[in-house]
């Protein structure tokens, strides 16, 4: 294990093994309301293809291409959380994976980050702090100067009401889906929407809406202090945050799904580790 900046913890995973793709166990979706997911039909075309299937010994998550060779995801989906957590194994890729083939083939894990306020640490004893529930993956290809890959941005301004879409890969249905709600409550680390949620969506976009209907507002003026790549593909989304969990029960998370807000240090921390 390395640490870098401080702030951050890597961890080098040797993850060559077999790219099968691992069965899952089916999960329920949930939801505050109707389930509003659609299958993807075409998962070769942006932004479906920078949307990933991840896979893992026992499990499965969602994530997003933010470079050629790195994935954004759920903290839980690289480090089970505190500091008696572990880091995943044997992660394996699937960028846009329709439920039966990999157009883009697979990439294995090469290394995991997550932040330290998310891992445990010595100076964060215990920790798995939900406001740090994000992480990456890097690859040991650069399948994203094909597929595309997402932008990060962040800002201060209020985001509820803004028009926001998701793509994910849930375990109680095959293939790729995506839903389209507005931000309906947010707090400085979290957001929260009505886009269904079943285990293994873990890990999705919550990305602005291109084009949003009539009645979404006009979103706030997004920061990308952080040189972006150039990313190959029209129109390239931008990620607001990341999901985590259907209503947890707590709080706002009675109701809607609950994703990590993507503050300008978790803008920061993944652009490092893009």
């Amino acid at each position: 294990m390395s640490r870098r900046s401080g702030a951050l913890v890597a961890l080098a995973a040797v993850a060559l093994a077999s790219t099968a793709l691992a069965a899952a166990p089916a999960a329920a979706a949930t939801s505050s309301g109707p389930d509003i997911r659609v299958p993807v039909t075409s998962t070769t075309t942006y932004p479906a293809s920078a949307t990933v299937l991840l896979t893992f010994p026992g499990g499965r998550c969602s994530g997003f291409m933010i470079s050629p060779r790195t994935v954004a995801t759920a903290g839980h989906c690289v480090h089970t959380g505190g500091s008696r957590g572990s880091w995943r194994t044997n992660i394996v890729a699937y960028p846009g994976h329709d439920g039966t083939t990999a157009p883009f083939g697979s990439c294995a894990a090469t290394q995991l980050f997550a932040p330290q306020n998310w891992t445990g640490s010595f100076t964060h004893p215990g920790s798995s702090d939900p406001a740090y529930n994000y992480g990456a993956v890097q690859l040991n290809c650069g399948i994203g100067t094909i597929t595309g890959w997402y932008d990060l941005g962040y800002t201060t301004q209020p985001l509820t009401g803004s028009c926001t879409t998701s793509h994910g890969y849930p375990a109680d249905r095959p293939g790729q889906w995506t839903s389209v709600d507005r931000i309906r409550y947010e707090t400085s680390t979290q957001l929260y929407t009505s886009h269904s949620f079943g285990g293994g969506q873990d890990g999705s976009p919550v990305a602005y809406t291109p084009d949003p209907e009539d009645w979404c507002p006009l979103p706030p003026r997004l920061d990308f202090p952080w040189p972006k790549p150039p990313c190959p593909c029209p129109l390239a989304r931008t990620a607001l945050g990341i999901l985590t969990s259907g209503p947890d029960g707590v709080g706002p998370g009675v109701a809607y799904s609950v994703a990590t807000r993507l503050t300008q240090q978790a803008v920061a921390n993944l652009a490092q580790w893009r």
